[in-house]
């Protein structure tokens, strides 16, 4: 039996290719999404490859399904060494109509679903001394963008409890990663026209998360000229950067299960 890496939000986009990935690197991968059809062909593109894989279909915004559904891909694959929590949702926030729900929605699924999902292997980690915990939050957290409010709040939140998270386990033999990509092609992608500049393939994008992982990196902020953009945005007052952005800002994605 293998290292087991588990990734959370595993069914299609950035989490399938982080499967992927992971397998090739020789862990066994415990799948985790809401969608079991979609898990089961992940599970079987890793198989084809030799790779071992096994799923278990879960909302992450149920804390007693998603700790079963942990629990039982332990009993198959084994303690998890490395937790990539990747579950996610975006959808547009009206502020003109603000629908509360909708952002509830979008918090819960993006920050609170990445804290359950540490908090039911992170225990266990620091008993052991070691283990790797990462999650996926967003370029678009590290400065408000039109439109997807409720979508930056959330990713920021994860990196804001990311980095509080690694100086609590400093010296402890578990690492905390924040992997913070911009514009991916996937699913939830969607916008008229041609694609955000510097878009990103899925499998290209996985590649770069598991080497920062792997390597123990505090953070992964890319692509650079991305990064650069946004922190040299966040120095920015609105009352300058306000009207550029909303002119800018595409129109955003559906939400889609993770």
């Amino acid at each position: 039996m293998g290292q087991h890496a588990l990734i959370v939000g595993a069914s299609s986009g950035i989490g399938a290719a982080l499967a992927r990935e992971m397998a090739f690197e020789g862990y066994d991968v415990g799948l985790i999404a809401r969608r079991t059809d979609r898990l089961a062909e992940v599970a079987e593109r890793v198989r084809a490859r030799g790779g071992v894989a096994a799923y278990r279909a879960a909302d992450v915004n149920d804390p007693e399904q998603l700790q079963a559904a942990i629990t039982a891909l332990e009993e198959v694959l084994g303690p998890v060494e490395v937790l990539i929590a990747n579950a996610g949702i975006g959808e547009n926030t009206d502020a003109a109509n603000l629908d509360l729900a909708h952002v509830r929605r979008v918090l819960r699924t993006n920050l609170e679903g990445v804290v359950l999902a540490i908090g039911a292997v992170l225990p266990a980690m620091t008993r052991r001394g070691h283990g790797r915990i990462a999650a996926v939050s967003s370029i678009a957290g590290m400065r408000p963008i039109p439109q997807i409010a409720a979508y930056g709040a959330s990713k920021a939140g994860v990196s804001a409890f990311l980095e509080g998270l690694r100086a609590d386990l400093r010296g402890t033999g578990v690492t905390v990663t924040d992997l913070c990509p911009g514009y991916v092609r996937t699913d939830m992608l969607k916008v008229e026209g041609a694609l955000p500049p510097f878009t990103m393939e899925a499998d290209d994008t996985a590649r770069r998360m598991v080497r920062a992982l792997l390597a123990g990196r505090d953070s992964l902020v890319f692509p650079w000229p991305l990064a650069l953009a946004s922190r040299l945005a966040a120095l920015l007052p609105d009352a300058l950067l306000g009207p550029v952005l909303r002119r800018l800002a595409p129109k955003p994605p559906p939400a889609l299960p993770g």
